[in-house]
């Protein structure tokens, strides 16, 4: 029995390894949920009622969804950087570094124009209370100054994490995080002297935020010294048409898949309380409770990209596969610690945000299921960015959209449209789906061992042509 789980198990060069650079992320990741969750305890206690909350989480849900957006440009750029940085490649990881800027500002920029335009109708989809569609309004008619800003932030902690310099993009969302909290106090309900702005001050909160982080960023490859990140990459934008081409080869699947899964989270909410503002609620606030616990995908994610990343830059094709069965094994592990963690102070965090009793039940069913399915959740994810880290983009692909399309969201559409005529309740819709992410789990399984990920692709193209 110890013969078969002991590849899973890794030794104490690995765990330190490890930990070194997702311990950092993790923290990174938990301040960032714990200032939205700090966010949405603001704006709930905005007013006598859940309006302005329902507004500006629906708005936040078009927000998501460009995040991950965003987050495909940066992550396609991660995996060329730490790539070269396993090679030791220091013109290519700044040539990279820079292609990413440049989508940064161009897609920012395509976000700002939907928001603009659409925003609205967005929101309309989640709510249905004039009020809180004000608020939501208010608040998208503000980010949408922010989205090329937002955009560069997340490529620019994506690139110091591929050359293993976390710490960096911790101090950054640290700086970001205590502005952003500090003025939400201050906007939102008009202490200090500032003025009460309800959602549009939680929205200047944010933007300001954002602009305190990158000049965190902007601080740093001005004057540090590392040899792959500085001002030097600020100068001489020479990128070759083949690197292009391959960002494009490689990214065009990674961003389809990050816009296709917001895209299906965002449908999920949107079944889930098909019509129903009282069930809407009771998901957000169950969303921002379970965020908090969701740490560990980011953490273990960005992990197995530099590690993994950098043993295939490096032609060390046997560690890599041993290092990936070892994040497998650290998934599973993490993931029940984190499932018994949120059963247990789950619903202490819950009690803190203004409910009713009955949506207080819906919260803590839908955080049960949550906690139990989380393992699950963590396998599927490490296996996801195992095959990311490799440059296999289209399993990655199909391993995170197929499950999702043809399982879960079909399941979630024909109940959640029907859950009056069934008599279903939330917490049962919301299990309901969980059958795609069984199927995930076959799936995920089986392309990894296919082994297609395992291929150094800064030797597959010639980039210095």
């Amino acid at each position: 029995m110890f013969a078969k789980i002991q590849p899973y198990i890794g030794n104490k060069k690995f765990y330190k390894m490890t930990f070194s650079i997702i311990i950092p992320i993790m923290l990174q990741q938990l301040l960032l949920s714990i200032a939205g969750y700090i966010d949405s305890l603001m704006i709930n206690g905005y007013g006598s009622t859940s309006a302005a909350y329902d507004g500006v989480s629906a708005a936040n849900r078009l927000v998501f969804i460009f995040n991950f957006i965003w987050l495909g440009f940066a992550a396609t750029a991660s995996i060329f950087i730490a790539q070269f940085f396993g090679a030791k490649n220091h013109k290519k990881v700044k040539e990279s570094y820079q292609l990413a800027i440049i989508n940064a500002i161009g897609i920012g920029f395509l976000s700002f124009l939907f928001i603009h335009f659409f925003g609205q109708s967005i929101v309309d989809l989640y709510i249905h209370d004039p009020l809180s569609r004000q608020y939501g309004y208010d608040y998208l008619k503000i980010f949408k100054w922010g989205t090329i800003i937002t955009a560069l932030n997340l490529v620019l902690a994506n690139a110091f994490h591929s050359i293993e310099k976390p710490k960096i993009a911790l101090f950054a969302s640290i700086a970001g995080i205590l502005t952003n909290c500090s003025l939400n106090y201050c906007l939102i309900f008009g202490k200090l002297g500032f003025p009460c702005l309800a959602a549009k001050g939680a929205a200047i909160a944010t933007i300001l935020s954002r602009v305190v982080e990158f000049s965190v960023f902007l601080i740093v490859l001005l004057w540090n010294k590392n040899e792959y990140l500085n001002r030097s990459c600020f100068t001489h934008f020479k990128i070759r048409k083949n690197l292009i081409k391959e960002f494009a080869k490689k990214g065009a699947p990674i961003i389809i898949n990050e816009l296709m899964w917001s895209l299906g989270i965002s449908l999920f909410a949107l079944f889930y309380t098909y019509q129903n503002d009282l069930w809407y609620n009771a998901y957000a606030i169950s969303q921002n409770v379970t965020d908090l616990y969701f740490i560990i995908f980011a953490g273990l994610g960005n992990g197995s990209a530099v590690i993994i990343g950098a043993s295939l830059g490096n032609d060390e094709f046997e560690k890599a596969r041993a290092d990936s069965k070892r994040f497998m094994g650290l998934a599973i592990f993490m993931g029940l610690i984190m499932g018994i963690l949120m059963v247990l102070t789950g619903p202490w965090v819950m009690k803190m945000f203004k409910t009713t009793v009955e949506t207080e039940k819906m919260i803590r069913g839908i955080m049960i299921v949550t906690a139990i399915f989380l393992t699950v959740y963590s396998y599927n994810s490490i296996c996801f960015f195992i095959l990311r880290a490799g440059g296999d983009s289209l399993r990655a692909f199909l391993l995170d959209q197929l499950p999702t399309y043809l399982v879960g969201l079909p399941i979630a559409i024909i109940l959640g449209l029907n859950a009056t005529q069934l008599k279903l309740n939330l917490v049962l819709l919301f299990l309901s789906t969980h059958v795609g992410d069984i199927v995930k789990i076959f799936v995920a399984t089986w392309f990894v061992k296919k082994e297609k990920w395992v291929v150094n692709i800064t030797k597959t193209q010639d980039y210095n042509i």
